[in-house]
């Protein structure tokens, strides 16, 4: 019974291993192609625009249609999207405008593959008997131990293979990932009647997922922050990082050291909120995590300080950020139904997603126009301003609330 939670995790730790190659990759060859910044954010905006708009159409059909499904043919056509890239490039048939269009297709394929790994989870945690907090937490440490191998391994081969060879390794990955879901992952949803597909029934079902949002003041909350720090997350990760690798650290090896330190701290944060997290006090937790995780490193970057010092801060910052998502999580889980949560997830994904685009294009004029250290410092101010919030406003406080959904309800699940 605890295959389905194994494979999924599995599944989830390979695809990512990929993904974090891709986060690396993409941006620091458009920046060795055409040495501009902002060029390099436009192609990043495009996969995240990309993401999010299928993050949060991918909802109803999630609901629709059995998320096993979803997820395995996400995969499979992203890795022919990203397949493409290193393919076209050694024909010379990838121009800046041809590889934005690739990036928002993997972009598009992703959405629904990480909204239907989302709706998977829960029911995984029952039938393996797992706490679903404890679940969330190890979804959670997945997804970052993929990234923290897969951004170590993107700065070796990046500088061995070249960035665009990197990208066929991450088309391996999703072809991986799709396998474990098809053939492992025996997860059915409760789902609705269906459904004849129409345009309007399917946007009303979409008008569905927000509504439910927006009756509860918490998740509306959740949804606003994140979308604020995740604008800043995008430019830092798709401009501010590789440009700070290229112009500071002068190595894509150090580079990847850098993203990997992340992600292994963001696991190790991960894994002790697993294991007290029941015991500590969410809204304080919380709110203190975010402000550490998010200025003071951007902070620190911008001061250039040595390696060792670098690596201590970006550790420290990482530890606190990997606290916050199991705590987000475990609250979706628990407040949303299971006939909902494709539309709901999917509402929560697009929300979350929808300023990295922004954030990425920003990034990459502010580096371009006023130089890296300003840039960094003025993504700083705005991270101090946003996690603020949690102390100000008295909404987050429902954090500490047990949190249950109307409806269908999460076997284990604790808020």
């Amino acid at each position: 019974m605890k295959t389905p939670l194994l494979a999924l995790l599995t599944g989830t730790t390979v695809s990512l291993i990929g993904t974090a190659m891709t986060v690396l990759a993409i941006p620091w060859f458009v920046l060795h192609s055409t040495g501009s910044p902002a060029q390099t954010g436009l192609v990043v905006a495009a996969e995240v625009a990309g993401l999010a708009v299928a993050a949060g159409l991918a909802g109803p059909i999630v609901d629709r249609i059995q998320p096993r499904l979803v997820s395995a043919c996400s995969d499979v056509l992203a890795a022919v999207a990203v397949g493409l890239i290193p393919t076209l490039t050694m024909l010379n048939l990838l121009p800046l405008w041809a590889l934005v269009l690739l990036t928002a297709l993997l972009g598009l394929t992703r959405g629904p593959g990480s909204t239907a790994a989302d709706a998977m989870l829960p029911s995984a945690a029952k039938l393996a008997g797992t706490p679903i907090s404890r679940a969330s937490s190890w979804f959670e440490g997945s997804a970052r131990a993929g990234r923290m191998i897969g951004a170590v391994s993107a700065g070796a081969l990046i500088a061995f293979l070249g960035p665009a060879e990197v990208l066929y390794v991450d088309a391996a990955s999703y072809l991986a990932s799709a396998l474990l879901t098809a053939t492992l992952i025996r997860v059915h949803l409760h789902q609705d009647k269906p459904k004849a597909w129409s345009a309007r029934g399917h946007f009303a079902e979409l008008r569905e997922g927000l509504n439910y949002l927006r009756r509860d003041g918490l998740l509306a909350a959740v949804v606003g922050m994140v979308m604020v720090t995740n604008m800043l997350d995008g430019a830092y990760s798709s401009v501010l990082l590789p440009a700070f690798g290229q112009q500071i650290l002068h190595s894509s090896v150090l580079l990847g050291l850098v993203a990997s330190t992340s992600s292994a701290a963001m696991l190790c944060g991960i894994a002790a909120y697993g294991a007290v997290g029941e015991r500590l006090p969410k809204w304080g937790t919380y709110a203190i995590a975010f402000l550490l995780a998010g200025a003071p490193r951007l902070v620190i970057m911008a001061a250039a300080p040595p390696m060792p010092v670098l690596l201590a801060v970006i550790a420290v910052t990482s530890f606190a950020f990997g606290t916050i998502n199991p705590i987000l999580l475990s609250q979706l889980y628990s407040r949303v139904p299971e006939s909902m949560r494709g539309r709901v997830f999917g509402v929560v994904g697009a929300g979350a997603l929808a300023g990295m685009p922004v954030g990425a294009l920003l990034g990459g004029a502010a580096v371009q126009f006023a130089g890296l250290t300003t840039a960094l410092l003025l993504a700083a101010a705005l991270y101090l301003t946003v996690t603020l919030c949690p102390f100000v406003f008295r909404v987050w406080r429902r954090l500490d609330e047990k949190g249950e959904s109307s409806g269908d309800h999460v076997g284990g699940a604790v808020a």
